[in-house]
């Protein structure tokens, strides 16, 4: 297989490591054309490299993301490359949302209000990239992208893709150690929130889109060996202030995660030498502004803050062949 070829299954590789350990479905179906049904898009066909899918925790609905999976180094990682892409993915959600082709190859039978929603997953396979990569998504013309009203797109970028990687890599290691359940004893938390409420229970949910864009990924998990019932914090913040980790804090406190007796494991993943630093007097500030709180105070000091190893992958394409051979 041609080198280049073995280049653009490394997206493939990637994701599926991912996506497999935050709960969401891949359909079996992948690398595939189907039938443009919108005459206004001037195509006989749309491409989907994968289709993942998952119940959202709110609103009860099979959300499925229409996946157009990128590996790229880093001198193609550029504004142009970036918006021909989305304006590709525009047109195939829009499209997806009605094709009956569209439906056939990736449906599943059951019970769910569903919408199509796009996301482009950008791999930086050389690991060179170092620009900010939602200022160069800022910079992409908007003009004519053509996203349809209702339609979303979502972008991954090679920083939060390497995120996910080293959350994944953790949990790895974790459940390796005994002090991390099966897949099947933890859950992403979803807090029952004024206007929102979870609709298919408190365990099992998935690590949602929004999630993944957020600032912090929530695990509930259910007690192993040598670890009891609690949290497992991913910050994915640098960590360089004080108030940031205030801003946490109080978030946790409106999540109710403050009022629990349950241990947190917070894990700061490619966070600045001094968040360590900066969580401790984080604390010191949140309980002065509340005043004398021995609970509050008991509880917090149950929020364990420690940094985890960023994961650089590296592949051989020569190699990543072979896989198949």
């Amino acid at each position: 297989m041609p080198e280049n070829g073995n280049i653009e299954k490394l997206a493939k590789i990637v994701s599926q490591d991912i996506f497999s350990w935050l709960k969401w479905d891949q359909r079996p179906v992948m690398d595939v054309d189907w039938a443009c049904e919108l005459e206004h898009h001037g195509k006989k066909t749309h491409p989907s490299d994968t289709v993942f899918s998952y119940i959202h925790p709110y609103t009860g609905d099979r959300i499925y993301l229409n996946t157009d999976l990128k590996s790229y180094q880093k001198k193609s990682i550029n504004a142009t490359s970036v918006r021909k892409a989305l304006q590709s993915l525009a047109l195939s959600v829009e499209c997806a949302n009605v094709s009956a082709d569209w439906q056939d190859k990736f449906h599943i039978d059951d019970e769910y209000t569903h919408t199509v929603v796009g996301l482009l997953f950008i791999y930086n396979h050389d690991n060179e990239f170092d620009r900010v990569f939602y200022d160069l998504l800022n910079a992409v013309d908007r003009k004519n992208l053509a996203i349809a009203n209702g339609n979303a797109l979502y972008v991954l970028g090679p920083a939060k893709i390497r995120f996910l990687l080293s959350v994944v890599n953790d949990m790895r290691r974790l459940k390796a150690d005994d002090t991390l359940p099966n897949k099947s004893d933890f859950t992403f938390y979803y807090p029952d929130l004024v206007l929102s409420k979870r609709h298919c229970g408190e365990w099992g949910q998935p690590a949602t889109i929004e999630m993944l864009t957020g600032p912090w990924i929530i695990i509930k998990h259910k007690a192993v060996e040598s670890t009891e019932e609690g949290f497992l914090i991913y910050y994915s913040k640098q960590g360089e202030t004080i108030e940031e980790f205030v801003y946490f804090l109080d978030t946790l406190s409106h999540y109710q995660l403050l009022l629990s007796n349950y241990p947190i494991r917070l894990r700061f993943v490619d966070a600045c030498d001094d968040a360590t630093l900066n969580f401790i007097k984080a604390k010191e500030q949140y309980l002065k502004t509340w005043g004398p709180d021995h609970g509050r105070e008991q509880q917090l000091d149950r929020i364990n803050p420690e940094s985890v190893s960023t994961i650089v992958t590296k592949f051989n394409p020569l190699e990543v062949g072979m896989r198949d051979a």
